[in-house]
């Protein structure tokens, strides 16, 4: 990550005309769209090995994560403030959106282990608690929003105040980064969870977070800019300072994504994303986010990596998911209606 680049980004992000409505609820869906291509092409990255286009996405997922992280705090925030009884039901309601296209998609998977012949042995369901396993390729970040869900629910059910319950939510996930650790889950489990902080904070002091950023706007860029060229080598730091174990980098590595949330915000302020094409994809990222590892496993068996097979491989494989997730999403929007 080059730190001139990174400046020439923010001067020139600077110089865009502000976006007032930068985290609308249209303005979100489309950067979730914008999102959701990232996260494939991540993925994409680990299965591609010519041109060095990818190399640059190979650590952007956490990355990427850590807004969307963001954004379903921020979301949950505001809505908590604006749907009177919003926590009602909340349960049923709201994780339902998450458990029903996680479980049909779960189903997916499933048919496709049995009919190439893998077996699943209790053992194996067993084991998806225990040690931080997946049916969904790259299904963590699944079961992780989902526990966010909960912890919110039980932060914000139990304290009226609203900085009590922020403040619980963020005791809520320390600890789970702590038992996350204990229980030796993958360091993706665990290394972008405080962003979901981050969205709490911005949605409750939004009004002064913007009254501060009409003011000093350049200077909080530059600032973020340069903490962000730092902390990306969080490890090299612990490693110079002697630190270096797993609490220590999961402190950094969260702060590093934090920092990164904050940047990212401040140049989406400037960035429009409500085209039709994006607001299309985020309307089905989270089924997009779900079905292409399982599209990249399948066409992985028939394309050996080459400059020619990788274009292919990487088109076949954004048109298939893209397809499978909107179709998905056409089926789970059937079936809530008719159980509703």
């Amino acid at each position: 990550m080059d730190i001139f680049i990174l400046l020439l980004i923010g001067i020139l992000v600077y110089l865009l005309p502000i976006n007032n409505d930068y985290l609308s609820v249209k303005s979100t869906t489309g950067l979730k769209g914008f999102l959701s291509l990232g996260i494939v092409f991540h993925h994409l990255s680990q299965s591609v090995s010519t041109g060095g286009e990818f190399i640059n996405f190979k650590y952007m997922g956490t990355y990427i994560v850590s807004i969307f992280f963001f954004l379903s705090a921020y979301g949950l925030y505001t809505q908590n403030e604006r749907k009177e009884n919003y926590l009602n039901n909340f349960l049923r309601k709201r994780l339902s959106r998450i458990i029903i296209p996680a479980l049909f998609v779960s189903g997916i998977y499933v048919v496709y282990f049995i009919f190439n012949n893998q077996t699943l042995p209790i053992s194996y369901f067993v084991d998806l608690f225990v040690k931080g396993g997946t049916i969904i390729a790259n299904g963590w970040f699944v079961d992780v929003i989902i526990l966010l869900y909960i912890f919110f629910y039980m932060s914000f059910k139990v304290f009226n105040d609203r900085r009590r319950a922020i403040f619980c939510n963020i005791l809520l996930i320390i600890i789970y980064i702590i038992l996350a650790i204990i229980l030796k889950y993958d360091f993706w489990w665990y290394n972008s969870t405080l962003p979901f902080m981050v969205g709490l904070v911005w949605g409750k002091y939004k009004a002064e977070i913007d009254d501060l950023l009409n003011n000093k706007y350049f200077i909080l860029l530059m600032i973020s800019t340069v903490l962000l060229f730092i902390s990306h080598h969080y490890d090299f730091l612990l490693r110079k300072m002697y630190i270096l174990n797993k609490y220590s980098l999961a402190l950094a590595s969260n702060l590093d994504n934090v920092i990164f949330t904050i940047f990212f915000v401040l140049i989406v302020r400037k960035i429009d994303f409500t085209n039709k094409y994006l607001l299309f994809l985020g309307k089905i990222s989270f089924e997009l986010y779900m079905i292409h590892g399982l599209v990249i496993s399948i066409f992985g068996k028939y394309f050996v990596t080459s400059r020619l097979n990788d274009v292919i491989f990487t088109t076949s494989v954004l048109i298939v998911s893209i397809f499978l997730a909107w179709l998905i999403n056409v089926i789970i929007n059937k079936i809530s209606i008719k159980t509703t």
